[in-house]
């Protein structure tokens, strides 16, 4: 059984962006005063508990995977991990290594915000709303908040309002993020039978629910600048993104097509990225407005 199979299952590149979520979760709430072995600890059971999540997922969704062209070609429709039982045993074991690193070499509260977002994540999203309801994508999205939530618990053992802003940010950047896609995918989704929204409603309203939801994000990022949780620095930064997020987003509303929903579904991960930089950067420097 080829290694790179295995590693495929963990989608590395989700866990990376999940891993910057966690370390702004930190960061903002610790400031300049980084604890390297708590950090270090954080980003350790945060990444083992992010690829065991995705390679469960995999092995739960390895029907609708052969069925959509985005996805035949991962692993388990190609059969190149047999049994497909393999993948569920390794992303079972990789999430609960990273949960007993936490609860063990961090603290309690850590541990369950990181075993919180694999629950959602795999309980919620995958097995309750993901073949059930429109909502999926919307609820489900909090999965992606909780590493922030750890972030701060690993940090101070509580949950401090920058930790809670970070966590609404990903919360609200998850459904226009994923409808862009989908919209772009939208066939293929139609043919798994899955209720993403761009997929099971008309042009129109699609079209809007992503827009809508985009440009929420934007104004909500500029908005966190008025909480004494972030300041100048990155008020700076979320002026400037946002205003290239929000042209973007206008050219889809103007101009819908798979092609402008892809340049939108890009450059959000670039654009999320960039916010939890900043959010770092000005817990760190202390920039006043």
């Amino acid at each position: 059984m080829p290694l790179s199979a295995y590693v495929e299952l963990m989608k590395l590149r989700i866990d990376a962006l999940l891993l910057l979520v966690a370390a702004a979760g930190y960061v903002a709430t610790s400031g300049a005063r980084i604890d390297d072995v708590r950090f270090s600890l954080l980003l350790t059971a945060g990444f083992l508990a992010a690829a065991g999540a995705s390679a469960t997922n995999h092995y739960l969704d390895r029907d609708l995977d052969a069925v959509m062209r985005r996805t035949r070609a991962r692993p388990l429709p190609q059969r190149r991990i047999e049994p497909p039982a393999h993948a569920l045993e390794f992303g079972l074991g990789l999430a609960a290594l990273g949960i007993a690193i936490a609860g063990f070499g961090i603290n309690l509260l850590t541990a369950a915000m990181i075993g919180l977002g694999f629950a959602v994540y795999i309980g919620v999203y995958t097995l309750g709303l993901k073949r059930a309801h429109p909502s999926n994508i919307v609820v489900g999205g909090f999965a992606g908040s909780c590493p922030a939530l750890a972030g701060s618990a690993a940090a101070a053992n509580a949950i401090s309002l920058p930790a809670l802003l970070i966590a609404l940010l990903v919360f609200l950047w998850t459904p226009g993020h994923f409808w862009a896609l989908a919209y772009r995918s939208r066939e293929d989704y139609r043919r798994a039978q899955l209720p993403m929204l761009p997929a099971i409603s008309d042009d129109r309203t699609a079209i809007w629910a992503i827009a809508g939801s985009t440009g929420l994000v934007g104004v909500a990022a500029i908005a966190f600048a008025l909480t004494p949780a972030f300041q100048g620095l990155y008020l700076v930064v979320a002026v400037v993104s946002g205003v290239v997020l929000l042209g973007i987003n206008r050219r889809f509303l103007a101009h819908p097509s798979p092609e402008t929903a892809w340049v939108g579904y890009k450059f959000s991960g670039v654009y999320l990225a960039l916010l939890l930089l900043a959010m770092m950067a000005d817990a760190i420097l202390r920039i006043p407005v």
